[in-house]
């Protein structure tokens, strides 16, 4: 099987992408549900309306970590969305056979700034998650570990990151090389 072009690898993982697309929109819709409830049920709590402990701590006193993890479900869900969408346009030139299109280089480009903002704002909120834990009056007995991977952050996401950076200037290069090849008679 060829790796370009129209029946390709290529094609096949354009519909993958395709597929990965509308999944990913299905968990956004979901996810927005799921914090609407929850904005819901804290402002019942907020409102005295219903009132729910846990180890004589009200529910209440656990809203912004649960925000925190809508905050970090909606900046994976948008990335993810963000990065699939750059893909299916990076693997649409691919299988139409033009891998050196000038908008594939931005397609990278755009890849790897994502996932640079993604991996950031993850360090952020552990950050603050951190922050929260440090504060918060937990109820005696309860416990709450937040610590770092046994290995420390993962260097592999930063790896991926600098290897798009490489192959978003080789395309960048490339599409600059076939433009002057046109240009030669």
């Amino acid at each position: 099987m060829k790796a370009l072009g129209k029946g390709s690898i290529a094609s096949f993982i354009r519909w993958g992408l395709g597929a990965a697309w509308w999944f990913m929109w299905f968990v956004a819709f979901c996810i927005s549900v799921g914090a609407v409830i929850c904005i819901g049920f804290f402002t019942l709590l907020a409102a005295h309306v219903i009132k729910i402990e846990v180890h004589e701590t009200s529910v209440l006193a656990y809203a912004p970590f649960v925000a925190i993890g809508f905050t970090i479900g909606a900046i994976v869900i948008g990335g993810t969305l963000a990065i699939i969408w750059r893909l299916r346009r990076l693997f649409s030139s691919f299988s139409s056979g033009d891998p050196f299109h000038k908008s594939n280089a931005d397609h990278l480009r755009w890849i790897w700034i994502l996932l640079l903002l993604m991996e950031v704002s993850r360090y952020l909120l552990m950050a603050l998650t951190g922050a929260l834990l440090a504060v918060s009056h937990l109820p005696d007995g309860a416990e709450a570990h937040f610590e770092w991977t046994e290995h420390g952050p993962d260097l592999s996401t930063w790896f991926v990151i600098l290897i798009l950076i490489v192959l978003a200037e080789v395309f960048r290069e490339g599409a600059r090389l076939r433009e002057e090849q046109e240009l030669t008679i």
